[in-house]
C-alpha cells in the first residue's frame, strides 16, 4: 500500500477537515468503494474471506483484503484467527460497526426519499456475424 506525502495539499486538507468535524473521518471510511457492501454482509453473520469474495461479484482479493484491514483498523470489524488446519479466519462486526450500519440504513432511506435515482441501461452487444 502506498503512503501519502504528509505535507501534500490533499493530506493537509484532510487533516484540517478531520479536526473540524468527525463526520469527515466517518465519510472518508464509509465512502470508499465496497466498504458499505462488506459491512452489510458481515452484519448478517460471521463471515469468512471466501464467502465475502463469493458474494461481492467483481471485487478483487487485494481490494477485499484492503477493505477488511481498513475496517479492522477502524474497529468496525473484528478478525478472529483459528489455528485449525487449514487456517481459518472469520470476520465479525463490532458493536460500533453495527451502530454504523444502522446509521447507513437511515442514510439510505433518506436518499431514497430525497435523491432521484437514475436507472442506467446496460449496453447490449450484438453478436458479430461472420
Amino acid at each position: 500500500m502506498s503512503t501519502k506525502k504528509f505535507n501534500s495539499t490533499n493530506t493537509l486538507n484532510e487533516l484540517y477537515l478531520d479536526e473540524r468535524c468527525t463526520l469527515n473521518k466517518v465519510l472518508r471510511i464509509i465512502g470508499k468503494r465496497w466498504v458499505s457492501e462488506v459491512l452489510v454482509l458481515i452484519k448478517e453473520d460471521v463471515s469468512r474471506f471466501s464467502y465475502l469474495k463469493e458474494c461481492l461479484t467483481g471485487i478483487s482479493d487485494n481490494v477485499l483484503s484492503n477493505v477488511l484491514n481498513e475496517l479492522i483498523k477502524s474497529e468496525l470489524v473484528k478478525k478472529e484467527i483459528f489455528n485449525d488446519v487449514p487456517l481459518r479466519v472469520e470476520y465479525k462486526i463490532t458493536e460500533s460497526g453495527l451502530a454504523l450500519v444502522n446509521v447507513m440504513h437511515d442514510l439510505c432511506s433518506w436518499g431514497k426519499k430525497h435523491i432521484p435515482y437514475e436507472v442506467r441501461i446496460k449496453p447490449t452487444f450484438k453478436k458479430k456475424t461472420i
